[in-house]
């Protein structure tokens, strides 16, 4: 999976927690988020990229 899918992934999986009714979703989902977080932190770091990237000001 690239970084994209699990950016994309990760983000449905915040969706569906905060609008899951029960408790066990919300305990299903909230793994997922932490799943996902785990790998794109994995992906980063295999690729030498640094955790968080902001636009470059210079650009505008």
């Amino acid at each position: 999976m690239d970084l994209n899918q699990l950016l994309y992934q990760h983000q449905i999986a915040v969706m569906n927690q905060q609008h899951s009714r029960s408790a066990e979703d919300q305990a299903t989902y909230f793994n997922l988020v932490e799943y996902y977080s785990k790998r794109i932190h994995e992906f980063r770091a295999g690729a030498g990229l640094p955790r968080y990237v902001w636009p470059d000001q210079s650009l505008t």
